[in-house]
């Protein structure tokens, strides 16, 4: 089977957020990059379709009518320093589905990342396992 790159992309102004996100995507088997707006995003579809985008966006952003954002809605983790039970219907209501809490929990992400359906034949690193062993993710994110 070819193997994919997974890629995860950060947007958060917090030089101290993206560098501990940055690490614990890479023990993911995440091949990371920071961007510092959506719009770098632009001609990387294939990329996003396999892989994730974390962000601490404002709201207003999200909801903007043609806001980027919807267009990844499925792709994307909203990390936010702000109360997640008092955003999320609002979150909900534009589709945006993966909400994380800053400061960002190691064992939350990794659920919000298993909810995300991966394509096949992309692999994705066990967590307290030695690099290089992985394992396999399926539509649905289930393991193989």
């Amino acid at each position: 089977m070819n193997e994919r790159v997974k890629w995860a992309f950060i947007i958060d102004q917090d030089e101290f957020v993206r560098f501990s996100l940055n690490k614990i995507l890479q023990k993911y088997g995440f091949q990371v990059e920071e961007v510092e707006d959506v719009a770098q995003l632009e001609g990387r579809e294939k990329d996003i379709r396999g892989g994730v985008i974390l962000g601490d966006v404002e709201i207003e952003v999200l909801e903007r009518r043609f806001s980027p954002f919807r267009k990844y809605r499925d792709r994307f983790i909203l990390i936010s320093p702000l109360n997640t039970d008092e955003l999320t219907p609002r979150l909900k209501k534009i589709g945006i589905q993966h909400i994380v809490k800053k400061p960002v929990d190691p064992k939350m992400l990794r659920r919000m990342i298993r909810q995300i359906s991966f394509p096949e034949g992309l692999k994705v690193l066990s967590p307290g396992k030695k690099k290089g062993a992985s394992r396999s993710i399926q539509k649905g994110g289930e393991a193989a």
